[in-house]
């Protein structure tokens, strides 16, 4: 089982390339990566995949369902995988390399050596390559997070918020008897500016976040056994020492999941120096749609295996690598 990048797992092409592009799941994910290809120069959007019945793009995209994807084997040549992690993409992931190269933003930390290990046997089965846990965490993040662990040797410290989670908002959204949800994730502003002021300060993982999570119930199910379940919910409340949990309107769920913001910090220092990587943005999908499309312009570069943001070389995403951006 290969676990590393080796040169030979490289194949250099110069350039960019017009590429054909499926994407799978049509969520909030789904839909911000259906704006970032359309508005690609030469790039084409084949269709959209989805297990839902009747939707329709506002852009007039072609939304096929999921189960006839295989048909257009000869016609894509990188499958967006935009499903969620917990209920999606453990599964679509390494169905969809049976046909297509794929790109997924898979981002259950705890699970993502299991996933790259299966999708690295779907490569070599099927003679397809892939990316997963593409996005800005993990991602762009895990870059940062790897880059300032070698430079200091010790851990760096990750906060996220305040901002809407995707992953955290779907796991609500799985659990039965919830209508719709939304989750906010906010950081703890002690420890974060401890954090800030002394980066060699380890804090306890599970109280630098506070989860809030709104929820609408369907009436199936009593607040009671809805609030087990979500602080019992394994990679995303279970353990945490602050989870809120608010009962609210449709119309309230509805409101709230407008704004789609969030930010992020990555800490690394010693007594001497210190580094630090900050985002922010106006629309987590946008952003997250934004890095996976920039990814996906190097699996043409790529030899057949399965990859994470740390295996893929920093010029071979996208198309601006010339020497004036050293």
């Amino acid at each position: 089982m290969k676990r590393f990048l080796n040169i030979k797992h490289i194949e250099k092409v110069g350039g960019g390339k017009i590429m054909r592009f499926g994407i799978c799941g049509y969520g909030n994910l789904g839909k911000a990566m259906e704006k970032i290809v359309l508005s690609s120069k030469g790039d084409t959007l084949v269709a959209i995949f989805s297990r839902r019945k009747g939707l329709e793009s506002e852009f007039g995209s072609k939304i096929i369902e999921y189960e006839k994807a295989g048909q257009f084997q000869n016609e894509i040549d990188v499958m967006l995988m935009c499903g969620g992690s917990q209920e999606d993409l453990l599964w679509q992931s390494p169905e969809m390399l049976k046909y297509f190269d794929i790109i997924d933003t898979f981002d259950t930390h705890a699970k993502i050596r299991e996933h790259s290990e299966k999708l690295q046997e779907m490569c070599e089965k099927y003679h397809h390559k892939a990316i997963y846990s593409c996005g800005w965490d993990p991602g762009v993040f895990s870059l940062m997070r790897v880059l300032l662990a070698n430079i200091f040797n010790s851990k760096p410290q990750t906060f996220w918020g305040e901002g809407v989670s995707q992953g955290h908002s779907e796991a609500l959204r799985n659990i039965k008897g919830v209508k719709d949800a939304i989750q906010f994730t906010v950081p703890n502003q002690d420890v974060l500016e401890k954090v800030k002021n002394d980066p060699t300060f380890v804090p306890d993982e599970n109280k630098k976040h506070t989860r809030v999570c709104h929820v609408c119930l369907d009436g199936t199910r009593s607040k009671e056994e809805i609030e087990n379940e979500i602080i019992n919910t394994e990679n995303y409340f279970k353990g945490q020492n602050d989870v809120e949990i608010y009962f609210d309107s449709e119309e309230k769920i509805s409101l709230l999941k407008k704004n789609m913001f969030h930010k992020g910090y990555v800490f690394g220092g010693d007594t001497n120096s210190q580094m630090q990587l900050f985002v922010s943005m106006q629309s987590n999908p946008s952003f997250t749609a934004k890095i996976v499309f920039a990814y996906a312009k190097a699996l043409p570069k790529l030899l057949q295996n399965a990859y994470s943001a740390l295996d893929v070389p920093v010029k071979y995403i996208g198309e601006l690598d010339n020497f004036s951006l050293l």
